[in-house]
């Protein structure tokens, strides 16, 4: 009887306990009995993501990340994904799901991430693409070549991690590191309004870019098996009409051309993603319909206070010729547009779309005749995340928007593209029929020449900062004899001081005849005042074609020399701790180095003021001095050594050429020149100064005339009224 009451009394606890673990403790303690939500699947570390497809807006639509440091998933060619069984309904790629809009229902499959490409540069990819199924999107594409690492470094990682083309848009948590998409959209993301409807039914929440597609298949590069090269994600409208299917395939360099030397600056393809899109109608009824594509999503932003732009929206319109012609809209201007709803629609077929930053470019370009039937109608710039205190670094994008078309039953629709995601080069884009968007400025015939130049010199195994002073050398060696000519005006300058001396006190009362002896003075002497002046006019194309240059070509940037870290932005020897209006935070040595020899230049070449206005303009070129001193602050560093080059170069120059003797030029040679071209420009200016003074002294002495015969004056002009 004992037995039995002990038996009674343990099953009746036991059924209490068991009740209250179950309904009781959950609800008075909720933080002891964490609810499991059925269906959840953890990935790789990351947040957990519903096993139902669904990535949950207010989650941040999580996608896994294998290495959180450095952003990049293993290159493993493993698919990032569940354990957990696929859903029943995803059925292999050679069958067909018949509609059943009875059974509708919302399409279920893990979060999976694919890693296209591999660091490892000998197996021919320069890419490292990370696909994610939720939208079937591109995550991020990172460049593996070491010359392209990340240009901030704040946490001084070694060896530097490296730079993403696209996906910067994504956020690094912490505590967990994954990669969180800070927004909906991603790179490739698709919106098809029929279908968001049907997922729309089953949760209000899913949309093509919010759901998981299913990973269908992934194809390894055949001579690399460990590397996967493409990957197939497919989804099925919930009533089972349409199935929509998304095919990346990245290229790399073949395996005969890698022992090519600069095979990874020359070879476009290695830098190309080919996404196509297929439509299938599964239903016994035509489907009309269209599709709007997000464009390239998170591009990065570099030295963001001293770059010269930022992120641009780039496109290139095709001419009935077949011309390109290219179109660009910035960022600022764009956020202007998007705050009045007043965004240009583009409506014109496309060679290429996209969007640019200062070094690097991610473009879609549509395969296949555009002028005779166009892939998108139309091409909207959109702001993604904008940027309330700096509009201009806003993230920014394009939305493209496919031409509407009919789906008969059983029937397929493909639509293909190719993505040009790598730096801003020549070579690389002209494959894609997008080098203009390049810009080198209104010199950019001279900026193309000092880039190949500045090639060659790196070439022979010199760095590009010494690249630029033999740049330098080269350019004031061609210039040597407007330089001694310089040098011998500013010498006979000095001689004929004394004589100016003398006319400006014979003529101080009267300035038209101190110009005109003036002029006569430096006839007599063959002097060209404006000499002097022709060596700076010559250099300033050069100035700006090497400026134009430094902010466009990819080879500058990171190129360290010295100290510096970066030609292609300023030197920043050390941050400060405080920032200075207009100059920032950095302090740059280079550009005070470049002002103070500009300074020792002017004082040792000019000569001593002999006259008030002479002085007075002394003076103001030492204010140009600082002034160019807040001008030059922020310029590149890679400038900046071409002028400390040059002046240094300039100095010695001048040094040197006194020790040389002054060309003396024949007499009769002088003379036959000056009596053919009537005595030579000056002697021309000269005498249409004469002409003009005596025209003046002629007016002069009628107004005298008329003075002293005021009346007659007065009676001729009373008859004329």
């Amino acid at each position: 009887m004992d037995q039995q009451r002990r038996l009674l009394v343990f099953g009746l606890v036991s059924f209490l306990t068991f009740y209250g673990w179950l309904f009781i403790g959950p609800v008075f303690f909720p933080d002891l009995f964490p609810k499991e939500q059925p269906g959840v699947v953890q990935v790789d570390g990351a947040d957990p993501a519903p096993a139902d497809g669904n990535a949950s807006a207010d989650a941040g639509d999580n996608a896994s990340n294998d290495d959180g440091a450095s952003g990049k998933a293993d290159a493993s060619p493993e698919v990032t994904a569940s354990k957990e069984p696929v859903a029943d309904d995803a059925k292999p790629a050679n069958e067909i799901k018949e509609p059943n809009p009875a059974a509708a229902t919302l399409p279920k499959f893990p979060t999976q991430t694919v890693v296209l490409g591999s660091p490892d540069l000998t197996t021919g990819y320069v890419l490292e693409v990370q696909l994610t199924s939720v939208g079937a999107s591109v995550q991020s594409a990172t460049l593996t070549d070491p010359r392209f690492p990340v240009a901030e470094n704040p946490a001084n990682i070694r060896p530097r991690p490296q730079l993403r083309v696209v996906g910067n848009n994504l956020t690094l948590d912490e505590s967990i590191k994954p990669l969180v998409r800070s927004r909906e959209a991603l790179t490739v993301d698709l919106k098809i309004e029929s279908f968001d409807e049907k997922l729309a039914e089953q949760d209000i929440r899913a949309s093509l870019r919010t759901v998981n597609w299913e990973l269908l298949e992934t194809e390894k590069d055949v001579e690399n098996p460990d590397v996967l090269s493409g990957a197939t994600f497919r989804i099925v409208s919930p009533d089972g009409s349409l199935e929509v299917r998304k095919q990346f395939q990245l290229q790399r360099i073949p395996a005969d051309k890698l022992a090519v030397p600069d095979i990874r600056q020359s070879y476009g393809s290695a830098y190309q993603l080919d996404v196509s899109i297929q439509l299938r109608n599964i239903s016994q009824k035509t489907i009309a319909t269209q599709y709007t594509m997000q464009g390239p999503v998170g591009l990065p932003l570099e030295d963001v206070e001293n770059a010269r732009k930022n992120r641009d929206i780039k496109v290139g319109f095709l001419n009935d010729s077949g011309s390109v012609s290219a179109e660009l809209m910035t960022s600022s201007s764009l956020v202007k547009d998007w705050k009045k709803e007043s965004v240009e629609e583009w409506t014109r077929p496309i060679q290429y779309a996209g969007v640019d930053v200062q070094f690097f470019a991610a473009l879609i370009v549509p395969t296949g005749d555009q002028l005779t039937r166009q892939t998108f109608a139309t091409v909207t710039p959109t702001v993604v995340k904008l940027d309330e205190k700096h509009a201009e670094r806003s993230d920014i994008s394009l939305e493209l928007k496919s031409s509407e078309f009919e789906i008969p039953a059983d029937g397929l629709v493909q639509h293909d593209f190719q993505m040009f995601l790598g730096p801003k080069s020549q070579e690389l884009l002209i494959p894609f029929k997008a080098d203009s968007i390049i810009d080198y400025g209104w010199f950019g015939s001279i900026s193309h020449i000092m880039v190949y130049l500045l090639k060659t010199f790196h070439s022979w195994g010199v760095h590009y900062g010494i690249a630029i002073v033999m740049l330098t050398v080269l350019v004031r060696g061609m210039m040597f004899p407007i330089s001694r000519k310089q040098a011998a005006s500013a010498k006979k300058m000095k001689d004929l001081q004394p004589q100016l001396t003398a006319l400006r006190e014979k003529y101080k009362d009267d300035k038209q005849k101190l110009a005109q002896a003036q002029m006569e003075l430096y006839r007599e002497a063959n002097f060209n005042p404006f000499a002097g002046c022709l060596p700076v006019v010559l250099q300033l194309p050069i100035f700006i074609s090497l400026y134009q240059a430094l902010n466009n070509w990819v080879d500058l940037r990171m190129a360290s020399f010295l100290w510096i870290d970066n030609l292609a932005a300023p030197d920043a020897l050390f941050e400060m701790s405080f920032s200075l209006p207009f100059l920032g935070s950095s302090f740059n040595l280079l550009p005070l180095i470049t002002v103070v020899l500009f300074y020792a230049q002017q004082k040792m070449f000019m000569p001593p003021p002999t006259t008030d206005e002479m002085a007075m303009q002394q003076k103001m070129m030492n204010f140009m001095m600082i002034f160019m001193g807040f001008l030059f602050y922020r310029v590149p560093a890679g400038l900046c050594v071409y002028f400390i080059a040059s002046s240094a170069w300039g100095m010695t120059e001048r040094k040197l050429l006194e020790y040389l003797p002054e060309k003396q030029p024949d007499p009769e040679k002088l003379k036959k020149k000056q009596d053919k071209q009537g005595g030579g420009f000056f002697g021309k200016l000269m005498h249409q100064m004469q002409e003009a003074a005596d025209m003046q002294e002629q007016i002069k002495r009628q107004r005298e005339g008329d003075d002293k015969n005021g009346p007659a004056g007065g009676a001729v002009t009373k008859r004329r009224k």
